[in-house]
């Protein structure tokens, strides 16, 4: 009885200890452009389900599943416009927050329909570094599809973004571009001004070449004009009006901007492409230990409130023996 009462006394005034581990602060962005309303995914129900709910259920999966003192900001982007719905918080705190915030993303959130993609991801580097959130991994969300295909004369330069140069050299944001979609193609939903699905794109409804600027080579521009027709006078076609994941070159943008890349494809694999060692930063966290001394108080009483329990009958056999 006497252990029991210091050992729940010890529970009670049992401070927290402080121990090391690692923790994970990420700045999420999740391309909310029509593609990503494309069903190629399977819910737990196994019925499809669009790429941007996929996202939005393993972005909830993957932080339940990190350390608390983690912390975790929301952010959405299309065309190339990046735009922070809040600055990280502590997942295990305002976890309720997060959760409300990521169910209620939703592609009518959208204030421009094009998808320029590398852009996109180049404003967003320019944003971590204007928020001051360079602690933090930027993880893109994204299925990659450019709408209307970028101009290649007009791509930014991603490493020297991130890398800098000879005479200025920088640090570079970490990140994870994460890949949506299948790589099959599938037709993209189309819906009205009040969200009511009313077929799918056709090759009509889209562009299939980028005609912003100048072309990079003119000469392999059919029906190339230059002063009335400098992308040529042909009628354009092409599969733009199908959607995949464009996995190869999302590849390309995460090596040129030295970030990681996943598919993503279950919320195990992402969580495990999300505590990568190069992600982790260390944290003294003070941990709530009094539940040891607690327990073993309790069991304490116990034994002393039923004698069955006093002594193991292995020892009352050996403590017998010692008395005879």
């Amino acid at each position: 009885m006497l252990a029991a009462l210091i050992l729940m006394g010890l529970a009670i005034v049992m401070p927290d200890l402080p121990f090391p581990g690692k923790k994970f602060d990420y700045f999420m962005l999740v391309d909310i452009t029509r593609s990503m309303n494309v069903r190629d995914y399977q819910g737990a129900s196994g019925n499809p389900i669009s790429r941007l709910d996929k996202v939005k259920a393993d972005m909830l999966e993957t932080i339940r599943g990190l350390p608390c003192g983690s912390r975790v900001g929301i952010g959405i982007f299309t065309e190339r416009t990046p735009t922070m719905l809040y600055t990280p918080v502590e997942i295990c705190k305002d976890f309720t927050e997060l959760r409300e915030t990521i169910n209620r993303i939703d592609w009518r959130m959208a204030w421009v329909a094009d998808s320029n993609i590398m852009l996109a991801l180049e404003n967003s580097i320019q944003l971590v570094r204007t928020l001051s959130l360079e602690d933090n991994t930027l993880l893109f969300f994204t299925d990659g599809h450019e709408a209307p295909p970028i101009n290649p004369r007009y791509q930014p330069d991603l490493r020297e973004l991130q890398f800098g140069n000879e005479e200025q050299p920088r640090t570079p944001v970490k990140g994870l571009i994460i890949g949506t979609g299948d790589t099959a193609l599938s037709r993209i939903p189309k819906y009205d001004e009040d969200g009511n699905q009313i077929g799918f794109y056709t090759a009509q409804d889209v562009p299939h070449n980028t005609t912003f600027g100048l072309p990079e080579d003119p000469e392999k521009i059919e029906g190339y004009v230059p002063r009335n027709a400098p992308w040529g006078k042909n009628k354009q076609t092409g599969s733009e009006h199908l959607s995949s994941v464009r996995i190869e070159y999302l590849e390309e943008l995460a090596e040129k901007a030295g970030m990681h890349f996943h598919h993503l494809q279950d919320s195990a694999m992402l969580l495990e492409a999300m505590t990568h060692s190069d992600f982790a930063r260390p944290q003294v966290r003070k941990t709530d230990l009094s539940a040891i001394p607690a327990a073993l108080s309790l069991l304490l009483l116990i034994m002393a409130y039923i004698p069955a329990l006093r002594m193991p009958s292995w020892l009352r056999k050996i403590r017998m023996k010692n008395l005879a």
